[in-house]
């Protein structure tokens, strides 16, 4: 009666795609995000494994939905390259701080939260995109 409500995994390979980013930024980098907003330190091989593991994920992400991968009526191809660029701002953000030693004062990486939160954003805009196509997970 008063049991957690289980969410089911959506059917459409976008909305599966977000499904699984959500998971993955909630339950793996909300920690990790959160020291970077504070320009707090970062442990170097903790951070790397998990950067590593997000990455590769967020890569096979991709893979799945590309155009030669996955047939979708027009409109959802917009979707689709919103959802490309945004994994590939995250793991390029990655890299960069990766490349600097995870050493967030690094004045190369003095942007570095901006760019999250333009990834974040840009998740916004796909969560109205998919609204307008009807999509089983927004």
């Amino acid at each position: 009666m008063f049991g957690k409500r289980k969410v089911e995994k959506p059917k459409n390979p976008l909305g599966l795609v977000l499904y699984e980013y959500d998971k993955i930024i909630n339950n793996e980098l909300k920690d990790i995000l959160k020291s970077i907003s504070q320009n707090k330190k970062l442990n170097p091989a903790r951070t790397g494994k998990i950067f590593d593991s997000v990455s590769y994920r967020f890569n096979s992400f991709i893979g799945d939905i590309t155009k030669d991968k996955l047939k979708i009526d027009y409109r959802s191809d917009k979707a689709r390259d919103m959802v490309i660029d945004m994994l590939n701002t995250i793991n390029s953000s990655f890299e960069k701080i990766k490349n600097e030693n995870f050493d967030l004062q690094s004045p190369a990486l003095s942007n570095i939260y901006s760019e999250f939160e333009y990834a974040f954003n840009q998740r916004e805009a796909i969560r109205k995109k998919l609204k307008d196509i009807e999509c089983d997970y927004t």
